[in-house]
């Protein structure tokens, strides 16, 4: 009898300490994000959608640039991740790039999770198939008319930096012949920073001023090559490229000049008359 309370105690101890497990990586929302841009136009936006229904959308025009979020409909949401998850070109492992002969649509770069791996994928719209196009553009119509987000202060992006890119900025930014990795742990004091790095391409959100002051004070303590809104971080899970992006901007219209008031014509020069 007392070796079966003994354990009923422990089971409900081990349930006790399962509710209060920290929130996990497994646990987190799923997510997924991506550029739009348009071979015709070259306009290009942003948009993410998350499984819990919240979604953002970011579009940068020549005069100015909006930012809406908010939630949209579960059922828009469920229809869209089930045409990701069934997508052939996205579980391919071997396509990540498609060729665009004579396309002048919209090509998709597209980040999302399958299989628990976080994948890239860029190709044509329209070869995602019709039903994800369909999914596709429903969301998007549902995000566009989202409020405008006036809160955010700025977007945090950040994407990895391989091949001939990777050497050019390994001679620029070595420092007595080598260029100092920083540690997964100290990346973790700024928590924008490491979230960026985790998930390359995603807008990271920089919610307020204290935030943004954290992350430009990171990057001069560590000398970190580049500029404050456009900066290198050489890791230990890689080199990636890191860009602060406006969350909004308006245009500013110049006030109309007067025109100018027409020249008067110089009098003609007397001339004196010969004799």
């Amino acid at each position: 009898m007392k070796r079966l309370l003994l354990i009923a105690a422990l089971a409900a101890c081990a349930a006790a300490l399962a509710a209060f497990r920290p929130y996990s990586q497994s646990a987190r929302v799923k997510s997924v994000w991506m550029t739009v841009s348009s071979i015709q136009t070259g306009q290009e936006y942003y948009l993410e959608v998350s499984q819990d229904g919240q979604a953002m959308m970011r579009v940068e025009a020549a005069k100015n640039i909006t930012t809406r979020r908010g939630g949209i409909k579960p059922q828009l949401v469920k229809d869209f991740f089930r045409e990701i998850e069934n997508s052939e070109i996205i579980n391919s492992q071997n396509i990540k790039r498609s060729k665009m002969v004579f396309y002048r649509g919209d090509l998709l770069k597209i980040s999302a999770y399958i299989s628990g791996e976080l994948t890239r994928t860029e190709a044509p719209l329209n070869n995602f198939g019709e039903a994800f196009s369909y999914a596709f553009t429903e969301v998007r119509r549902a995000v566009a008319v989202l409020p405008l987000e006036t809160k955010v202060n700025s977007f945090l992006r950040a994407e990895t930096v391989e091949g001939e890119e990777l050497d050019t900025f390994r001679v620029k930014a070595e420092v007595n012949g080598e260029v100092k990795n920083i540690e997964t742990e100290d990346l973790r004091t700024v928590k924008p920073l490491l979230a960026a790095i985790k998930e390359p391409y995603r807008m990271i959100p920089i919610e307020n001023p204290e935030a943004l002051k954290e992350l430009q004070d990171f990057i001069s303590s560590r000398q970190l090559y580049g500029l404050r809104a456009l900066f290198y971080v050489p890791s230990t899970r890689g080199t990636f490229k890191c860009q602060l992006l406006d969350s909004q901007r308006k245009q500013v219209i110049a006030p109309a000049k007067k025109p100018a008031a027409p020249a008067r014509p110089k009098p003609a020069k007397k001339t004196k008359a010969r004799a």
